[in-house]
């Protein structure tokens, strides 16, 4: 199967609101016990996680920076090859306190094609999110960025949306002529490669997922990684209340701590990293050599070396709906993964943008189910299931 080429632009004319429900409704409801899901969290050494778990109801030190979440960001460091690890206690919160720390006022660019927690991140620091387009692959684009800023651009803000990785060497060329910052909306992305390169050193930081429907869990959980040690220490303060030492409070901060039970179920599976993408990339292959036209996946670039957590699928957008309906009919639990695009959704809906690429995407997308509890012989089923839907 070949990898996705082009995306054809939705018709609506520029400028003119768009109906969030303009490609139908699914006709069937989610399945309250469905068989197959879409971000099924990952748990592949319990014993391992339950002497953890004693561990930490023996020492009672169950938060502040306890040595779970020291051992994590310790490993983050490692594998990442970056000089600094923060870990929090959800990476929405990460986002907004990486925000918070560049000290910035204006306008943030930021695809629309992302989960809503980017953008809300982005009111929440007192910013302005100004949504980009997007290319072919739902990464954000370039060329709109360039268009995008003016003198109110604080701050430029890219998703690695499925993993896959956004043009970063055009990214910090913008950055540098134009002397905005870039961080990165990681969530989807730790322990990919670009160019043999782990994601975490980009820009002035980025920021990683450790939500339980992520491939590595913590049950909740986010990660910062940066190389500056300036912006380290504003976030370590950040996310402890503002403390800069005992009974010393320099700066305004919240309480954003990741717990050690969180910590050690991150720490779990994150020891479990290159076990988890080799079967990944096995059910992804299966996916690839099975879907059939008019299906098409969207397949990392040749460059990166994919974590392989989201197996998106475009599917034409007429079908789109019948097909989520039947896989729902089966107990298969797929994902409209980005519906309907932040820049439609009510709380932004009055921008009255029109983003070809973005709408095109979010009316033809379908994420499948992988992961540990997604066995080789289920892709298999899933795939025969999804082409016979799709006729």
């Amino acid at each position: 199967m070949t990898s996705l080429k082009s995306v054809t632009p939705s018709s609506t004319p520029l400028g003119q609101p768009v109906d969030p429900a303009s490609s139908g409704e699914v006709k069937s409801s989610v399945p309250l016990k469905p068989k197959y899901v879409v971000g099924k969290p990952n748990i592949l050494d319990r014993a391992l996680f339950l002497e953890r778990v004693e561990q930490i109801l023996d020492t009672a030190i169950h938060t502040n920076d306890g040595p779970f979440a020291r051992r994590l960001e310790d490993l983050v460091k490692e594998e990442l090859d970056v000089q600094h690890c923060i870990a929090l206690a959800n990476a929405t919160l990460a986002l907004e306190l990486l925000l918070q720390s560049l000290n910035k006022v204006g306008e943030v660019i930021v695809p629309s094609f992302t989960f809503v927690a980017t953008a809300h991140s982005i009111v929440r620091s007192g910013l302005t999110p100004i949504f980009c387009d997007v290319d072919e692959r739902g990464l954000i684009d370039c060329d709109h960025v360039e268009r995008l800023i003016n003198k109110s651009t604080a701050c430029i803000l890219p998703v690695n949306v499925y993993g896959n990785v956004c043009n970063v060497a055009r990214l910090k060329t913008i950055s540098q002529k134009c002397d905005i910052p870039v961080i990165y909306d990681s969530a989807h992305a730790l322990g990919v490669k670009e160019n043999g390169i782990r994601l975490g050193g980009f820009g002035a930081a980025e920021v990683f997922s450790l939500h339980a429907t992520k491939f590595i869990s913590g049950f909740e959980g986010g990660l910062i990684t940066t190389n500056s040690a300036e912006l380290a220490d504003k976030l370590r303060s950040a996310r402890n209340f503002g403390f800069a030492g005992y009974d010393a409070v320099e700066s305004i901060g919240t309480n954003a701590k990741l717990s050690e039970i969180h910590a050690a179920m991150a720490l779990t599976n994150l020891e479990k990293l290159e076990q988890i993408i080799a079967h990944n990339r096995d059910l992804f292959d299966i996916y690839s050599s099975r879907l059939k036209p008019p299906l098409q996946l969207i397949c990392p670039a040749d460059s990166e070396q994919s974590n392989y957590q989201y197996v998106p699928v475009l599917c034409p957008p007429e079908l789109r709906n019948h097909i989520l309906s039947e896989l729902f009919n089966k107990s298969i639990f797929a994902r409209r993964y980005f519906y309907p695009g932040v820049h439609r959704m009510g709380a932004y809906q009055h921008l009255n943008l029109h983003l070809p690429r973005t709408e095109s995407l979010s009316e033809s997308v379908i994420c499948l189910p992988t992961g540990s509890a997604i066995s080789q012989a289920d892709a298999a089923l899933i795939a025969e299931t999804i082409n016979q839907a799709a006729g």
